[in-house]
């Protein structure tokens, strides 16, 4: 039981990782794309823009990630010792 709760919470944190920094990724490559097809350079503007949103992101995906405690942090009534 307790390894089925393992994955269903390494699933969560995948799709979070996914949502918040793939789907920004996404959109750069849509821009720049857009700039190569078309010649407008203006397009870079939002790829860029994408691009600093998605540095921020993912630093707080990664101080945020429930996978690099590894369970090591003291349980509340241990705190008193």
């Amino acid at each position: 039981m307790t390894a089925s709760l393992g994955m269903e919470a390494e699933a969560l944190e995948q799709r979070r990782w996914l949502v918040w920094f793939g789907l920004p990724m996404v959109g750069v490559a849509f821009f720049v794309g857009l700039t190569f097809a078309t010649g407008w350079d203006w397009m870079l503007g939002p790829a860029i823009v994408l691009i600093v949103f998605d540095i921020t992101v993912i630093v707080y995906l990664a101080m945020t990630s429930d996978t690099n405690g590894g369970g090591l942090s003291p349980s509340p009534s241990d705190s008193h010792h």
